[in-house]
């Protein structure tokens, strides 16, 4: 068994270019779990089966860094200047093309946190459709940034702008953090 070295990067581990998609990730998961498996070498020795377990680990955790487009962009981040998620929290900002809808969120939730101290249901049932359709909107505006970052992917393994693309990314990252806050109290006040 050939053992793997923690210092390798994750693509490096899976043996894959930064811009895999799922299905190529996956088979490279199953691939190499097989192969590290632990119970494939519980009759060996133990240094042979402290290295399994160990590359088993590091198979398991590039799998789920990398098959997330999200996790994916933070580790290419944190691997090529030391980037880490909570470094990019200061620069979540609004994506420019939702301004509007985040003006629009803004006024809507304010109003619901008002009517909701109010106890005033009422206000509170012709709110909510808008609430939701404003959901809608956020989920789809951070599902286009996940596609924006598959495209980056491939921009990376093509080797141009190398640093635009990662400044592309940690702009995304930010932008991704924003979008995040916006879903998580839309869903805590739509249960």
């Amino acid at each position: 068994m050939t053992p793997l070295s923690p210092t390798d990067s994750y693509f490096e581990i899976l043996d894959v270019p930064v811009s895999a998609d799922d299905a190529l990730l996956t088979r490279r998961f199953h691939e190499l779990s097989r192969l590290y498996h632990p119970d494939r070498w519980a009759t060996a020795d133990i240094s042979t089966q402290t290295a399994a377990l160990e590359a088993s680990a590091l198979v398991n955790d590039a799998y789920r860094t990398l098959r997330d487009p999200f996790t994916r962009a933070e580790y290419l981040l944190r691997r090529e200047r030391g980037t880490r998620p909570d470094d990019l929290k200061e620069t979540a900002k609004p994506p420019q093309e939702l301004f509007a809808e985040v003006l629009e969120l803004q006024e809507l939730l304010m109003e619901f946190q008002e009517a909701q101290s109010e106890d005033d249901s009422e206000v509170m049932d012709s709110l909510r459709p808008q609430l939701w359709e404003a959901k809608i909107t956020f989920e789809q505006a951070y599902g286009e940034k996940a596609e924006a970052l598959r495209d980056l992917f491939a921009q990376w393994d093509s080797g141009s702008d190398r640093e635009g693309v990662l400044n592309h990314i940690a702009e995304i990252i930010g932008t991704r953090g924003y979008l995040r806050r916006v879903l998580t109290n839309l869903q805590r006040v739509l249960g």
